[in-house]
Order: structure tokens, then sequence, then C-alpha cells
């Protein structure tokens, strides 16, 4: 099973496994929390919280640019599939973690 692509060993398996876990349990957070506030914001009499509305629509552009960038960088320096792919996803996993952790305190 393991040896012949690029997830060689079952520790490189759960590495990534773990890092899209982690990812998918906090975007569960912050999904519902800012359905919740663009909601309650749609029903005030107050303009939405354009901040937020803002972060929303930028922070996937930017998570992106980043992880490619970084995953860039660590296939120039050799690193193997699963090192390129955990930079890959390393900016948005903790832009997603940042945003669960400061919509759950709100």
């Amino acid at each position: 099973m393991f040896g012949a692509g690029p997830v060689r060993t079952a520790a490189d398996a759960l590495r990534l496994q773990g890092a899209f876990a982690a990812m998918a349990w906090h975007a569960a957070i912050v999904v519902p929390l800012r359905l919740q506030m663009l909601a309650a914001d749609a029903l005030s009499a107050r303009p939405a919280d354009a901040g937020e509305v803002a972060r929303m629509m930028t922070e996937k552009f930017a998570a992106a640019a980043s992880g490619a960038m970084a995953a860039s960088a660590q296939a120039l320096r050799g690193g193997d599939p699963v090192r390129v792919a955990m930079a890959a996803i390393g900016p948005a996993r903790r832009a997603v973690r940042a945003n669960a952790r400061r919509l759950a305190a709100r």
C-alpha cells in the first residue's frame, strides 16, 4: 500500500490526514459562526461588519497564494511530496484555526 506513490509510509499518511482533519474541524466551527453573524446582521437595523465580510473574501486568496509559494519553495529545496503538501496547506490551516479561535471568543 505504501512505498510506491508519494505517500511512502503510514506516518506520512497520518500526518496528511491529521492536517486535513484539523483543518476540517476548525472549518466546521468557522462556517456556522460566520453564517450566524451574517444572518444576525441581515436582520439588524445597523449595517453588517464590513471588516469581517472583507476578511471572508480576501483571506482565501491570501492563503492560496501563500500556500503555493510555500509549496514551490519546499519543492525547489527537494522536499518530498508529503512535505510539499504540508507546506501547501499550512497557510490555509493556520488561517482557519485562527478564525475559529477569534470567532469563538466573540
